[in-house]
C-alpha cells in the first residue's frame, strides 16, 4: 500500500458519464481559457497546443469513471509534486469518483504551488535545477486504476486540495538561450492544501497521455498551424485587408 495524496482543492462533482476506455480527460488551459489541441502529422498520437510567452498555464485531470484513479502527471519530464525525474510510476494525484481539479503548477508544500509559466529554455524549473532532459515542452499524464476499488455511483463535492512530495525551489536562473523554445517556469506561489491518502495503484498503466506545447513559430515550422498571412503584403497586391475591429 502506497501513501500517497488526494487532490481535493478543486475537485468538483460531476454526473456519471458513459462508460470510456480512457479513464481520464486531460486539457490545457492557458490564461484562464481552454487551448485547442492539434494532432502531430507524423500519426504518433501526439498533440499539441500554442506556448503564450510569460503567460500561465493549468492541466485538468477529469475522471470520468466511478472509481478512483492515481495520475502522475510529468511536465518537461520532471514529476510535477516532487520535481523530480519519474522513477517507476511516479508520484500521483489521486482524483475521487467522477471528479476534476485544476494542476496549476509544480507542489512546494502542502500548502502551496509555485504556478506553471512559459518560459525559454535557459528560464525553466528544469534548467534551474540542472534537470534538463529532452522532454523539454512535454507534458505527459500516466493513469492508473486502483486495485482494490471501491465503486462510487456519484460523488458530493470536497473541499481541499492536494498532492504527494514538495518540490524544491529552484536556483536563481541563469543566461538566457541564445535561441526560442518553450519550457515551464517556476511562477509565483499559489495557496493550494493537499493530504495524504492510501492508494494501492495497479502495475500497469491504464492510460498514457503526451502533449507537446511550442511558440506559433514552432507549430507553424512543424507544419502543425498554417503560416500567418502578412496582411500589409497582401493589401499591397491590391486585395482587401481586415478591418481593425
Amino acid at each position: 500500500m502506497e501513501s500517497l495524496l488526494l487532490l481535493l482543492g478543486l475537485l468538483q462533482a460531476r454526473r456519471p458519464l458513459p462508460p470510456s476506455s480512457s479513464p481520464v480527460c486531460v486539457s490545457v488551459e492557458v490564461g484562464g481559457q481552454e487551448a485547442p489541441f492539434y494532432p502531430a502529422r507524423d500519426g504518433s498520437g501526439r498533440l499539441y497546443f500554442e506556448a503564450r510567452p510569460g503567460a500561465a498555464y493549468s492541466v485538468r485531470l477529469r475522471n470520468v469513471t466511478g472509481e478512483r484513479v492515481g495520475v502522475a502527471l510529468d511536465v518537461d519530464g520532471l514529476n510535477v509534486i516532487d520535481g523530480l525525474p519519474p522513477t517507476g510510476r511516479g508520484r500521483l494525484y489521486i482524483l475521487s469518483p467522477y471528479g476534476e481539479t485544476l494542476v496549476r503548477g509544480w507542489r512546494s508544500s502542502l500548502s502551496e504551488v509555485h504556478l506553471f509559466t512559459f518560459v525559454d529554455e535557459a528560464a525553466s524549473y528544469a534548467a534551474r535545477t540542472g534537470q534538463s532532459t529532452r522532454r523539454l515542452g512535454w507534458i505527459e499524464a500516466t493513469v492508473f486504476r486502483e486495485k482494490a476499488p471501491i465503486a462510487v455511483a456519484e460523488p458530493e463535492s470536497l473541499r481541499e486540495n492536494s498532492a504527494d512530495k514538495a518540490a524544491a525551489a529552484p536556483p536563481a536562473p541563469g543566461a538566457q538561450a541564445s535561441r526560442s523554445y518553450p519550457a515551464t517556469g517556476w511562477g509565483g506561489t499559489s495557496e493550494d492544501h493537499a493530504v495524504e491518502v492510501a492508494f494501492d495503484a495497479e502495475a500497469v498503466a491504464a492510460q498514457r497521455v503526451t502533449l507537446r506545447y511550442e511558440y506559433r513559430s514552432g507549430l507553424v515550422a512543424l507544419g502543425v498551424l498554417p503560416p500567418l498571412v502578412d496582411h500589409l503584403l497582401e493589401r499591397d497586391r491590391g486585395f482587401a485587408r481586415p478591418p481593425l475591429r
